[in-house]
């Protein structure tokens, strides 16, 4: 009975990195795009910036495949994850860090656009919110100038 319930005990914490969507060996921008997706839904606010960049799969380079039945071939893309960071300043002096993910796919060639992205926003290393209507409500509030989508 006792090991029954320490076995019950490991998978619960187990459980998340068992059912974690991982990234195909051969992704496609879609693939790419959903993968990010999905994590950033793990992503809790006030978690580290070094939680959050792990929850995400760390910093790393994801070369993109398309596959016409049945062959898969390398894309001329190469992407960035994450896409971007930038820093703004806020009407006060303060600093805010922005870590842009590719999340949705809009059109299948060319660059990546800033519309395709997700941005996640950090104060002093910690995540205070995500999204395109976050960003821009807190922008708005503290008085960062954004460029256009």
């Amino acid at each position: 009975m006792k090991s029954a319930v320490v076995l019950l005990f490991v998978l619960m914490l187990a459980a998340p990195d068992i059912f974690a969507q991982a990234l195909p060996k051969k992704p496609s921008r879609s693939e790419v795009g959903s993968f990010n997706h999905a994590n950033l839904l793990k992503i809790d606010i006030g978690v580290s910036k070094n939680k959050a960049l792990e929850v995400m799969g760390g910093v790393q380079k994801i070369q993109t495949y398309t596959s016409s039945s049945p062959v898969t071939k390398k894309e001329d893309i190469i992407i960035n994850n994450p896409v971007n960071r930038e820093f703004k300043t806020d009407s006060a002096g303060n600093t805010v860090e922005i870590v842009w993910y590719y999340t949705h796919m809009k059109k299948a060639e060319g660059d990546i656009t800033k519309e395709q992205q997700t941005p996640v926003i950090l104060e002093k290393n910690a995540v205070v919110g995500m999204g395109w209507d976050f960003y821009q409500d807190y922008a708005k509030r503290r008085g960062i100038t954004l460029e256009p989508r």
